[in-house]
């Protein structure tokens, strides 16, 4: 079987889909002397910009699921990517994108969605990291959309950025405004106390 090395455990890995075959399980068929099948998993994999045409099966062993969870420690890391992918598919969900699909950009248009799609281009993150040979086949204005692809993502990450700093400065706001108030409910504790009068003692008894 035809492999992908290293395209399927960069950071961008290859797009993935799942189907449920039926493969003739040969000991079988020879035992009853006659055909017998049984239901197989398969991954297909498909590289970014391919247009379809370098769809790789994979069977869906238990090896090759330990391989996408935690790597082959010696050709490739894990790919979390894939797992999740798995799980959905399994559980009858859409698989999702590793990214953001291009057809929920808002910056792009319909005719360069039709060319991203035309080309094997689905998310916003491998339009930015496109190759030489994928610019080549998106065609003209190809360099332009790149761009935009790359500075919408710096764009949402300086965003991301931002909420994130803004959230923090709420909660540090929020934590602040605790410890004046307890301060304050301190400080009246001890004025409330200073101010009561204190308490005598009973006299002591003289010696007879």
């Amino acid at each position: 079987m035809i492999d992908i090395r290293p395209g399927d455990n960069e950071k961008r890995p290859c797009y993935i889909e799942f189907e449920l075959s039926a493969q003739e399980d040969r000991n079988e068929s020879i035992a009853q002397g006659m055909p017998v099948y049984k239901d197989v998993e398969m991954a297909y994999l498909t590289p970014t910009g391919s247009q379809g045409t370098s769809r790789v099966p994979k069977f869906i062993t238990a090896k090759l699921l330990d391989e996408w969870r935690h790597g082959d420690k010696i050709r490739q890391g894990p790919i979390p990517y894939y797992i999740e992918a798995y799980e959905a598919w399994k559980a009858g969900l859409d698989i999702p994108a590793n990214g953001l699909d291009v057809k929920n950009w808002p910056g792009v248009t319909p005719a360069q969605l039709k060319t991203c799609q035309e080309v094997g281009v689905r998310t916003v993150e491998d339009l930015a990291e496109a190759n030489a040979d994928t610019i080549r086949k998106l065609g003209m204005g190809a360099v332009s959309l790149v761009g935009k692809a790359k500075a919408y993502l710096d764009s949402a990450e300086t965003n991301k950025a931002a909420e994130e700093i803004s959230a923090l400065r709420i909660k540090i706001d929020a934590m602040e405004s605790l410890v004046k108030t307890q301060s304050d409910q301190i400080t009246e504790l001890q004025n409330d106390l200073e101010s009561r009068p204190a308490k005598r003692g009973r006299p002591k008894k003289e010696a007879a």
